[in-house]
């Protein structure tokens, strides 16, 4: 007869302790789950403003906090909302343990709140994994960092450039998060889900830590949520692979009896998986599409031969002086970035209207403010624009620099008769 291992009746102290804590821990960030995807949320982040300024001035002398996050997933406010998550997970959990005291488990609960944590981190490494499948979250290599000296990046330049460059690596990782994401809505299949995401989520974690990448706090929770749903199979996990025991089967206790419940449920797991799955197909196809398009003779890296200022040339030694101009197409953006030797490096988003030769730049550092610039092409080689920048108006003319990279011709070998490492 199959020996089967069903929920316990009764949980330990540790185990009600633990749950309590995670309980209140991931709901406090997921708390708009699912409904943010579908309205704005910003009316839970607003009410975060005042306890978070509070703590702010309180624990670390920060008077005020009015940068929120954008893009930027460790900023000091949202290390300050972690500081008070935990405490509310502390202090909630004590609260919790103090009148709850002869509750023998709370597995039903647990159930559904597992549901939760799977479908959350199912659908956001669907969400990462497309973009990675597709090349759209790293882009592809562009000639600003082509051109771009080592010692120049940051270490998350450095981070970037690597994944836009390995774009197998990329897209495997990709899938793998893809897969992994696939197998958390299902019950049967959330371990071996949870333990692909466990390893993928941990390289993640530590490209982030070490890379300084800003995604720090919000990685290593979607890691801890991987850990909480393998934890479940934790001795069956520690007994098969290093005690050398048998391991039974789980029975997973059944939803509902009713009918109406059962083909409720699988019809809106279906709509859930085959719905997100097209959107991000579709999405990834376009962008696929786009970054494979031809790029017109208008991209390419430019060598800025006359720069001047309000109708005045501009020497080499102006600190702010244009001096590489790189048109480029970065995955399914397009952005200008802007150099020279003392140090400048600008990078704007634009668009470009060929048929009244207008290109506007996105200015990311200025609130997003855009700049209208007319342009000529005398040749394939030659760029000329004219245009206000800030509060300058500006005349470029621009030649385009040719350059063979080693790194992009050098290309795959199976066979290597010596090691070449240039």
């Amino acid at each position: 007869m199959e020996q089967v291992i069903t929920p316990s009746s009764k949980w330990t102290f540790i185990e009600k302790i633990g749950f309590r804590f995670f309980f209140l821990f991931f709901l406090l960030q997921i708390f708009v789950f699912p409904l943010g995807y579908l309205i704005k949320n910003g009316f839970y982040n607003d009410a975060w403003t005042w306890p978070i300024n509070w703590a702010g001035n309180t624990f670390f002398d920060i008077p005020e906090i009015s940068l929120r996050p954008n893009g930027n997933g460790d900023t000091s406010w949202n290390w300050i909302q972690f500081f008070l998550i935990i405490g509310l997970s502390v202090v909630g959990t004590a609260i919790w343990s103090f009148f709850d005291t002869k509750r023998l488990n709370y597995s039903t609960l647990n159930k559904w709140f597992r549901v939760v944590i799977r479908y959350y981190l199912g659908i956001t490494m669907l969400s990462y994994g497309f973009a990675k499948v597709f090349l759209s979250q790293f882009g592809t290599m562009t000639d600003y960092r082509l051109y771009q000296q080592l010692g120049d990046m940051s270490p998350m330049g450095l981070l970037w450039t690597f994944m836009a460059f390995s774009k197998g690596y990329q897209m495997f990782t990709g899938l793998g998060e893809v897969v992994g994401g696939l197998f958390l809505f299902f019950r049967r299949t959330t371990l071996i889900g949870s333990l692909i995401l466990s390893g993928l989520m941990s390289n993640v974690v530590l490209f982030n830590l070490f890379f300084d990448v800003p995604v720090k706090l919000f990685s290593s929770m979607l890691l801890s949520m991987a850990f909480y749903l393998a934890a479940a199979d934790l001795k069956r996990l520690v007994n098969f692979f290093f005690l050398n025991r048998p391991v039974p089967a789980r029975i997973y206790p059944i939803y509902s009896q009713k009918k109406w419940f059962t083909r409720s449920r699988l019809g809106l797991k279906t709509l859930i998986i085959l719905g997100l799955s097209m959107v991000l197909l579709w999405q990834g196809i376009d962008s696929f599409k786009y970054l494979k398009a031809p790029k017109p003779a208008f991209y390419g890296p430019y060598k800025v031969s006359q720069f001047k200022r309000n109708r005045q040339e501009v020497p080499l030694t102006d600190t702010l002086r244009w001096e590489r101009v790189f048109v480029d197409r970065r995955g399914p953006a397009d952005m200008i970035a802007i150099t020279n030797q003392h140090g400048l490096q600008q990078r704007t988003g634009f668009e470009r209207d060929i048929k009244k030769k207008i290109v506007q730049l996105n200015d990311w550092l200025a609130n997003d403010r855009k700049y209208a610039f007319t342009y000529i092409q005398p040749d394939s080689n030659t760029l000329i624009m004219k245009g206000k920048w800030r509060n300058d108006s500006l005349y470029l003319e621009l030649k385009k620099m040719h350059k063979e990279f080693l790194l992009m011709n050098r290309g795959f070998h199976w066979v290597n008769e010596q090691p070449f490492n240039k």
